[in-house]
């Protein structure tokens, strides 16, 4: 259970007004000018936003700090800010005044209140690979005036960049049904990423060393080769040399300039393989498209076959063609280049072995090589390029796994979303005229599209054949152009979204929903329809489970509301002027804003 019980502004001078909030409906009326929209803001303010208090001229030199009391689960806690940004409280109701803390720290206490299952916190950051807090979900918490009628990206927040690329993977996660599989699936990517990271870590070892001891054998003229598994063979070269006895070459050892020639042999055929390969994809690429116009072709040949002459070339050719790319699939083997790129390193290998024989080196040089062998050699080293390879090749299946597990949607779930949105909005078909329009269209309901977060009305149309023979009935998009139906469709959206994440009790939502002016597109006949829809929400929600607070110029009776608690933001003799009871604007008005 939630609740926000007050708010309580405090002066510079000491002085301090109390607003008091009930379970349900919170309606706040308030003439132009009289801080509806500040106080609309300011709740998110409360709840940490970044806005900077001070450079609001209708807080400047009179707003001192507020405290806002709240509970959650039958705890209360006491929230402060300043207008210092750099100053605020959060404590239990009972305990005394907390120590300041930053807007950071501020808003990391109050996620872990607003957070409770902190495993789900990481598994929609890991699900979302985003850093997502109670901050990111205020987005399904507050519709302003600003993007009223909005039903495209229907979200208020969503206009800010912040909000906006963090909705996507909110909304993935929101609707997956593959959770558990996925969970599963990154634990095991998790594991695998660490034990590659270590392994690459020991790969680099044992590279380093292979290296170092190999410099060093060039260094003694030996023609060993260290490859990490032949470490009694290197020691039994080393003896042979401590012992002054002359160290046999292989006799169909090389010079440099003949492996110099084969290397650049090589070069050349590795890269006329890799050409025919590109010449291949660029073929397979063509005679692809020159199918897909045969097929097309084709269909014509079926209306009239007086143009079969002209086809049947191209038939041919494509027939010769696939032989052609059969022909050349067989002849390009991967396995051959791999073998040649093989050959190609081990040669480069034993031109710089080579190249060791010209170079001459002191006793002492070759002392400190074969202590520097000695001491490498003692290293319990081997290569682990092959489990490398299998991990990588894991995760990449891996990752593709889950790429395709994150995409799928739970369509049960979007369908019985639209549901209650489409049965929210006809609630209303008795008190307003345009509900009662749409409704009368044949098979009328809004359907929640995700990709777009997109709230589309859509009708049943009957669509005739061209033969005038059969006609079927189709969905079809149904474009109303009126803002007072956007608005109560984009409203509608609001409380299915919260209705949804409520009863799974399991994200970082704050249980409010936050109203500016919200009667604004609606004439006097239509404005009742907002009651409507907000009655019969709580109906299914119920009025414990969620907080509304309503900010608007228009008197609650007007928008059939019953409100659980009322109040005027400015009193008829003018001692309060507005939602802040400390500032009184100029007598010309001017310098406050809505």
């Amino acid at each position: 259970m939630f609740k926000i019980n007050n708010l309580t502004l405090f002066s510079i001078d000491g002085s301090q007004y109390t607003y008091k909030f009930e379970h349900g409906i919170n309606y706040f009326k308030g003439k132009n000018s009289s801080g509806k929209t500040e106080f609309y803001s300011f709740i998110d303010f409360m709840f940490g936003s970044s806005e900077d208090i001070r450079k609001k001229p209708w807080y400047a030199n009179s707003l001192e700090k507020a405290t806002m009391v709240f509970q959650v689960d039958n705890i209360q806690y006491s929230i402060t800010r300043t207008r210092k940004p750099s100053e605020n409280y959060l404590r239990y109701l009972n305990d005394d005044e907390s120590h300041c803390i930053d807007l950071r720290e501020y808003k990391d206490k109050l996620n872990s209140i607003f957070a409770r299952d902190i495993e789900l916190l990481k598994n929609i950051r890991n699900f979302t690979d985003e850093d997502l807090t109670y901050r990111t979900f205020t987005m399904f918490n507050f519709l302003g005036e600003k993007r009223q009628g909005s039903i495209q990206d229907f979200f208020d927040k969503c206009s800010d960049i912040k909000y906006s690329t963090k909705l996507t993977p909110i909304l993935n996660f929101i609707f997956n049904k593959n959770l558990e599989k996925i969970y599963e699936l990154q634990r095991e990517l998790k594991t695998l990423l660490e034990e590659v990271k270590q392994l690459e870590i020991n790969s680099t070892k044992f590279d380093f060393i292979c290296n170092q001891v190999n410099s060093n054998l060039h260094k003694l003229g030996s023609n060993s080769w260290y490859n990490g598994n032949n470490a009694n063979d290197v020691r039994e070269q080393l003896n042979k040399i401590k012992e002054m006895q002359i160290v046999v070459k292989k006799k169909s050892e090389k010079n440099i300039a003949e492996l110099e020639v084969m290397y650049s042999n090589i070069v050349e055929q590795i890269k006329t393989y890799e050409n025919s390969i590109s010449d291949f994809k660029q073929l397979e690429k063509d005679n692809k498209n020159r199918k897909i116009l045969l097929q097309k072709l084709n269909k014509l040949l079926e209306e009239n076959d007086s143009f079969d002459y002209l086809i049947s070339p191209l038939k041919k050719m494509v027939s010769e063609l696939d032989a052609t790319i059969s022909f050349n699939k067989y002849m390009i083997s991967d396995n051959t280049i791999k073998e040649m790129k093989k050959q190609r390193d081990l040669l480069k290998e034993e031109i710089k072995r080579n190249d060791s024989r010209f170079k001459l080196y002191t006793l002492e040089d070759k002392a400190k090589a074969i202590a520097l062998i000695e001491e490498y050699l003692s290293e319990d080293i081997k290569s682990s390029d092959k489990d490398l390879t299998e991990k990588r090749k894991r995760i990449r299946e891996l990752k593709n796994a889950l790429k395709i597990l994150q995409s799928l949607d739970d369509s049960e779930k979007i369908t019985e979303l639209s549901k209650f949105i489409t049965d929210l909005y006809k609630s209303a078909k008795d008190i307003s005229s345009v509900v009662s329009d749409d409704i009368k269209q044949e098979g009328f309901q809004i359907q929640y599209l995700k990709r777009g977060n997109i709230l589309q009305p859509m009708i049943v149309k009957t669509v005739v054949d061209e033969d005038n023979k059969s006609a079927k009935k189709e969905k079809a998009n149904y474009y109303i152009g009126s803002m007072a139906r956007h608005t109560l469709i984009q409203l509608c959206g609001y409380l299915g979204f919260l209705k949804m994440l409520l009863e799974e009790d399991k994200y970082p939502l704050i249980p409010i929903l936050v109203l500016d002016h919200i009667s604004k597109p609606f004439d006097q006949n239509n404005s009742k329809a907002i009651g409507r829809v907000i009655t019969n929400a709580f109906n299914t929600i119920g009025k414990e489970n969620l907080q509304v607070f309503m900010f608007d110029d228009k008197t609650y009776e007007t928008l059939d509301i019953e409100p659980d608690y009322s109040e005027s933001l400015a009193t008829k003799d003018k001692s309060k002027t507005g939602f802040n009871p400390f500032y009184f604007p100029p007598e010309d008005g001017k310098n406050i804003k809505e």
